[in-house]
């Protein structure tokens, strides 16, 4: 048995049952992964603020996926707080949403986010993202930093309807 632990997959979504759907298209991937889901914006900052120092192995989650439409902290007020954080400056950010308003796009892509996904993604969409993130991962150090990723729009249009 390794000692490596798999990489973590980071989920904000304040609706129980998208992190559901989540949840599944990421299990559908394939990629062997935890997964931690924090139901808003608030949890979310105090659960990354306890990950161990960017030193330790693995400490950096493999990806953040956040939904933008939430109560209280939003998902770009989210976004704004991990880029701030210097020890976040490597952790890919998925802004999940079912809005495909530009200026939500425009938005997430000025604050920093690698990615926006429209709900929901294909498996294999998002098996193309995490296999992405996980390469970058594995560079070797000094890393090029999360924000030199290039942007990119996922539509929902392949996805596999909910059965």
């Amino acid at each position: 048995m390794s000692s490596t632990l798999q990489p973590l997959i980071v989920a904000v979504d304040d609706e129980a049952d998208d992190m559901f759907f989540l949840r599944h298209i990421i299990n559908k991937s394939g990629l062997g992964h935890r997964f931690q889901a924090f139901a808003n914006g608030e949890a979310a900052v105090n659960g990354l603020s306890a990950l161990p120092a960017p030193e330790v192995a693995v400490a950096l989650p493999l990806a953040c996926f956040v939904d933008i439409k939430m109560a209280a902290m939003n998902g770009f007020d989210l976004l704004r707080w991990i880029r701030e954080q210097r020890a976040f400056d490597a952790m890919p950010v998925f802004m999940f949403s079912s809005s495909d308003d530009p200026r939500d796009v425009d938005n997430a892509r000025a604050l920093g986010a690698q990615g926006y996904l429209k709900k929901y993604p294909s498996s294999t969409a998002m098996k193309s993202v995490l296999e992405e993130a996980r390469e970058f991962a594995l560079l070797p150090e000094p890393k090029k930093s999360f924000v030199q990723w290039s942007y990119r729009f996922i539509d929902s249009s392949d996805a596999v309807p909910a059965k």
